[in-house]
């Protein structure tokens, strides 16, 4: 969350606010949410679900508005959603125009879980191969995503989801 509110411009969140946010977290993943993380079926959180619990995780930060929806909604996301058993390839996905935006900074800046799918099965079990072969696919070439690597491949929202979801 710091880095994500540093990363789009907006004012720091206070201790008091993380702490809220870890407890508004914790008591989601009570209510369904440890459930559908640990089916791993793929499918996608319903969409009035994630907006009710956007709503609850905004309500958190009074002095950030509307601009914390994107961020409130890839969180809880991340949080929650199952993790997927296939690379779904998100790093490549391309807009009707044929522009690649989850390789560009600019647009990754935006996103809590960059440009690389944050729960894909490659990068957690063969991190070093996987990140070799994604610099040979990445469009700029190795010297743009090394240069750009906190921001494509955060390791805090990639240990924030790995620590989402609690032992049984």
């Amino acid at each position: 969350m710091t880095r994500m509110l540093a990363q789009t411009g907006q004012p720091p969140a206070s201790s008091v606010e993380l702490a809220r946010l870890a407890t508004l977290l914790d008591s989601l993943g009570s209510l369904e949410g440890w459930a559908r993380r640990r089916a791993s079926v793929g499918e996608e959180l319903p969409e009035v679900l994630v907006r009710d619990w956007v709503e609850r995780v905004i309500a958190l930060f009074p002095g950030h508005g509307p601009a914390l929806t994107p961020l409130a909604k890839q969180l809880i996301k991340g949080c929650f959603q199952p993790e997927p058993t296939t690379c779904r390839l998100s790093y490549r996905q391309q807009d009707a125009s044929g522009r690649c935006r989850r390789q560009e900074e600019a647009y990754d800046q935006a996103r809590i879980s960059g440009a690389h799918c944050i729960d894909c099965p490659h990068w957690r079990r063969e991190r070093s191969e996987h990140e070799a072969w994604l610099a040979g696919e990445w469009h700029a070439g190795r010297v743009a995503l090394a240069a750009g690597i906190e921001v494509f491949l955060p390791e805090d929202f990639r240990a924030l989801r790995n620590a989402s979801l609690p032992a049984e």
